[in-house]
């Protein structure tokens, strides 16, 4: 039994089925968005179809996963029960409901009152899952590397969250002195880079050493990638929000020291692997450390550089194109492949060790479906950002229509995971 997995401490498998099976239809959703919007993926960012896309990705899809895997593995690395199960149930049900309200919205550029309660009964449930979260981590008596990534990523989630909840309200009724674009650049760097990033960097640290077998590694590396990279996202949050692109150019540097500084740990680990065979979960993990690189690269020439229009705008989109559906989607689905079939098999299949012949967890389904699902991933995320830098709409039209193709087999995928029975 993989003790990154399983522990007494775990909450009820059908809470954190909820939330990827939410992801997952948000997943599909994206895809479908992105293949028809794709030839229109140009221009400024500040755009219903764009912001809708963004969010759709990161609300429908994303968070809902991360957020139900947290549910799983928290209580078992820190080896503490979750605060409160019922609280997460109440806080799923006001995400639903919050973030279909925000989404649409959003799409529609639709900014009334049912807007903003939107996005008040999102901010409610985000700060309900930190909260319960923060909580839980606050019980156990392990202090590591990983936990302080964890929890300066939540606090990062809750401050994007009642940062984008007071832009909300600013697009209702406007109240901000602030150039709201430029809040909106903290909000989508305090979400990505302060809660994904972080969250993954943490948690990779320690899904690396456990399903590679790779232990001993010095943490060094790591330490600084967590030291570099807050201290990064805060001078790049003060920069931006007084308006000064040089304190905000040396956050920016500083993240991507930080980025740097996890690849060098996670090469580390890496090096001392006992385990030499990877798995597609495998391969897409690193591929996401990957656009993580080349995101990392970007976002310095962006915000260093006077790049100008219209090139400005097109690498902002690819910008995006990358981190999100790159960096975090693709280690979300990698993991995804790891962690399912175990929960799956744990909870219906291991009753019957020793009675009946069983399949492991890595038999519930076939590696070839999944190196497929990988590879039409990755094809159509590399020509969704040539075109978008090319400005070539069949091109776009092709990696969005290939990626889309990818979400609904990943969710071919995880549906024949889910309903796998002895």
């Amino acid at each position: 039994m993989n003790p990154v997995l399983a522990s007494r401490h775990a909450p009820s498998f059908a809470l954190i089925q909820a939330h990827f099976v939410a992801g997952l239809l948000g997943a599909c959703l994206f895809g479908a968005g992105l293949a028809w919007a794709s030839p229109a993926l140009e221009g400024h960012f500040f755009q219903g179809h764009l912001l809708g896309l963004v969010h759709l990705a990161v609300l429908g899809w994303l968070l809902p996963i991360a957020v139900g895997a947290m549910h799983q593995l928290v209580p078992v690395v820190f080896e503490v029960p979750v605060r409160s199960e019922r609280l997460a149930w109440i806080a799923f049900a006001l995400y639903l409901v919050g973030a279909a309200g925000l989404i649409a919205g959003i799409w529609t550029c639709s900014t009334g009152p049912a807007f903003a309660a939107a996005a008040a009964l999102l901010a409610a449930a985000i700060g309900l899952y930190a909260v319960n979260l923060l909580l839980t981590l606050a019980r156990t008596k392990t202090r590591s590397l990983t936990g302080a990534f964890v929890v300066a990523a939540l606090l990062w989630l809750i401050f994007a969250a009642s940062l984008g909840l007071a832009l909300a309200i600013h697009l209702h009724a406007p109240w901000l002195a602030t150039n709201h674009l430029q809040l909106l650049r903290v909000h989508a760097h305090a979400a990505g880079v302060g809660f994904f990033a972080l969250l993954i960097m943490g948690v990779a640290f320690r899904l690396l050493e456990m399903f590679l077998l790779a232990y001993g590694a010095p943490e060094r590396a790591g330490w600084a990638a967590f030291g570099c990279t807050n201290a990064g996202l805060a001078l790049f949050t003060l920069g931006s929000w007084r308006m000064a692109e040089g304190i905000a150019a040396a956050g920016a540097l500083a993240i991507g020291v930080g980025i740097a500084c996890f690849l060098a740990q996670v090469r580390a680990i890496h090096a001392r692997r006992t385990k030499r065979r990877g798995d597609t979960a495998w391969h897409l993990t690193f591929a996401s450390f990957a656009h993580l690189a080349v995101v990392g690269a970007l976002g310095i020439v962006l915000v260093v550089l006077d790049v100008g229009e219209p090139l400005r705008g097109r690498l902002i989109l690819a910008y995006g194109v990358l981190a999100i559906p790159g960096f975090v989607g693709s280690v979300v689905v990698g993991q995804l492949y790891k962690i399912l079939p175990f929960l799956v098999w744990l909870h219906r299949f291991a009753p019957f060790v020793g009675i009946k012949k069983v399949p492991s967890a890595s038999e519930i389904l076939p590696e070839a479906p999944r190196r497929a699902q990988a590879a039409a991933m990755q094809a159509g995320l590399a020509i969704l950002a040539l075109g978008i830098v090319a400005n070539a709409p069949w091109l776009r039209s092709v990696g969005g229509l290939i990626f889309a193709a990818s979400s609904l087999f990943a969710a071919r995928n995880f549906a024949v995971i889910l309903r796998s029975r002895p």
